[in-house]
């Protein structure tokens, strides 16, 4: 869903809080790879928690290959392919053996630099199955910005299916309340943040079409009364970028005011890793991206409803 008025009601949970506030900022590029993340202190005073909790935080982004340790100088942004953690998120070298297990594992990425690329076809296609587009609205702002300044060169067409979950439906699994309750203002809530960053990204595009930039652009939306548990890109049909809902108990504010126990997902800083089908790509690779365009296919087809917006 977002983090957007909600956080952990468990004072237990607070470093996952910290965990997903850092991921996203990670994932929009607050510090680039490489970079240094504030100390343990300043994330401590800035975020009023215990440093055992930011430790906690930063050891949960260890485990997921978003950050290194170097020991003496901190906690870094990792680099895609060039520094690896191991189980305990320490930081070794090329020729250790334990780059070449952990070599073998697919890298966490970002999608600003793969929407990037994505744009720099002729004729892009994006096909999304998420809970809100956010993240993807926001980097095709971004996009589009970049089109009419005139520092990137605009695609001849723009298609867009974006797959979503039907908030009017009882059936969705999340976001409910924590007691198991279906609430229909709790879906209401996520309506609206759909219903928001739907409405961006559909307007960015538009403008592309609106001021002659792009001459052909489409926009599709259709609605499935489930909610996902993957968040899933595909690009062009050759790159698939797939990240996870985890299920989590937080505080969703409500448009009274009332605070509200729910159990929700929070995907705005997933982590994605990607899969690619081309030429050298390896035959697990290029099924993943297979067997993602026949699940999306099918889904669109079968269980999607035309959504008006």
């Amino acid at each position: 869903m977002t983090t957007d008025g909600a956080a952990p009601r468990d004072t237990r949970l607070h470093y996952r809080r910290i965990a997903d506030e850092l991921r996203k900022q990670i994932n929009a590029e607050t510090w680039l790879p490489g970079q240094r993340l504030p100390t343990q202190e300043e994330l401590s005073e800035r975020y009023d928690v215990a440093r055992a909790t930011v430790a906690q935080a930063l050891n949960l982004l260890r485990r997921e290959g978003l950050i290194t340790t170097r020991q003496g100088s901190g906690s870094f942004v990792a680099l895609d392919g060039a520094e690896r953690p191991d189980e305990h998120g320490t930081v070794r070298g090329e020729s250790s053996d334990v780059w070449a297990v952990v070599s073998e594992r697919v890298p966490p990425v970002l999608l600003k630099p793969y929407l990037e690329e994505a744009f720099e076809a002729k004729d892009v296609r994006l096909d999304v199955f998420s809970m809100t587009t956010e993240s993807l609205a926001a980097r095709v702002a971004d996009q589009k910005d970049l089109i009419l300044a005139g520092r990137i060169s605009p695609p001849k067409s723009i298609t867009a299916r974006l797959l979503l979950p039907d908030t009017t439906a009882e059936t969705l699994a999340i976001p409910r309340q924590l007691s198991g309750e279906d609430d229909p203002r709790v879906r209401a809530r996520l309506g609206s943040i759909l219903h928001s960053h739907v409405t961006m990204l559909r307007s960015a595009l538009y403008e592309l079409r609106g001021r002659d930039a792009v001459p052909v652009v489409d926009v599709q939306v259709r609605l499935v009364r489930f909610s996902p548990q993957v968040k899933l890109y595909i690009l062009n049909n050759r790159v698939v970028l797939q990240g996870f809902y985890v299920p989590e108990a937080g505080t969703a504010v409500l448009a009274d005011g009332e605070a509200v126990a729910t159990l929700d997902s929070y995907g705005t800083g997933a982590t994605l890793y990607p899969f690619r089908a081309a030429a050298d790509s390896t035959p697990q690779q290029a099924g993943v991206v297979r067997a993602a365009r026949q699940f999306f296919e099918s889904t669109w087809e079968h269980l999607g409803e035309e959504a008006n917006f």
